[in-house]
């Protein structure tokens, strides 16, 4: 099975993870194609393989870390203060 995916809307970093998480079901190929990449997915457990819900799955894997990645953009000042006010007390000596 190929999929395309824009890498316009899902970065590589974005792909990485998905690829990495779906590593134990599906042998995944990368390639590029311009703007695109191509997915060539072929499952590691072809007797219960659907073609369907291999889509599905690989979607709304890309989906999850695409999401994941926005959260983390938009929370990334968040957690800086965050630290920020942890460490600020520190003073690198032990009494």
């Amino acid at each position: 099975m190929t999929l395309r995916v824009d890498s316009g809307i899902y970065s590589d970093s974005c792909v990485s993870k998905s690829v990495y998480a779906l590593a134990d079901r599906y042998y995944i190929l990368r390639q590029k194609d311009g703007k695109d990449e191509i997915l060539d997915v072929q499952p590691i457990n072809s007797e219960s393989f659907n073609e369907k819900l291999a889509k599905v799955d690989i979607v709304n894997t890309l989906n999850d870390y695409k999401l994941r990645c926005i959260i983390e953009e938009e929370t990334k000042d968040i957690r800086t203060i965050i630290y920020a006010k942890a460490f600020a007390d520190y003073t690198g000596t032990s009494e």
